[in-house]
């Protein structure tokens, strides 16, 4: 598997989630879609190569998902995903734990209904990296092609984020995103698994990038 390839693994069995973190070579854990203990993210740490912690605000209360985050960083997490509306405290009492572990930070920006204007894309990105940032994610939605070249046009100006667009029209964009310096792009493994709109299996980017490469 290429390791450009982070797979996005959510509502499935800790023993599938378990096989399918010593499979790959970079795995995201939706911890707001798995039902896991400090024992389980511990063993998931044991397994996995290089692995991001992510914590969807969804139903969860912010204590539940910062004993999480913090649980997944003390075990080795490689990445936290940290959102960029976060609550300022909550979003701190994480970062300085990350640092203190050597844990790359990620603030990640999401937008399920359009691409902001340009202005408001830079913003973020310069909003974040002063949060203490090692990367930004913004994952916006593709309305028109159009808004996919907007959030590829930030990687001439920006260095270390991870930029791209959900949604059918956007699908191009998250194959582009790591051959113009994204630090990687996200798939499903399969099609009954996908943790966000229009996600392309990891079969499917593999395929794309054989024919690239």
């Amino acid at each position: 598997m290429n390791d450009k390839i982070c797979i996005s693994i959510g509502e499935m069995p800790f023993l599938t989630c378990l096989k399918l973190v010593s499979t790959y070579p970079l795995v995201e854990i939706r911890l707001d879609l798995l039902k896991l203990t400090s024992q389980n993210i511990d063993a998931l740490s044991m397994q996995s190569r290089q692995w991001i912690a992510t914590c969807r605000p969804c139903n969860l209360a912010e204590r539940e998902r910062t004993v999480m985050l913090a649980a997944s960083i003390r075990a080795g997490a490689t990445y936290v995903d940290i959102e960029y509306e976060a609550e300022p405290n909550y979003r701190q009492t994480l970062i300085d734990l990350a640092k203190s572990r050597y844990c790359k930070i990620i603030i990640s920006y999401h937008n399920f209904d359009t691409t902001p204007d340009i202005d408001t894309l830079n913003q973020i990105i310069r909003d974040s990296k002063e949060m203490g940032a090692d990367y930004v994610k913004l994952a916006v939605t593709a309305n028109t092609y159009a808004h996919c070249a907007r959030i590829m046009s930030l990687y001439e100006h920006h260095d270390n984020i991870i930029a791209f667009a959900m949604g059918e029209v956007g699908k191009i964009t998250r194959i582009a995103a790591p051959l113009l310096g994204a630090q990687f792009t996200f798939a499903s493994i399969d099609e009954t698994h996908k943790t966000a709109p229009a996600q392309m299996t990891a079969q499917e980017m593999e395929a794309v990038y054989n024919i690239i490469y």
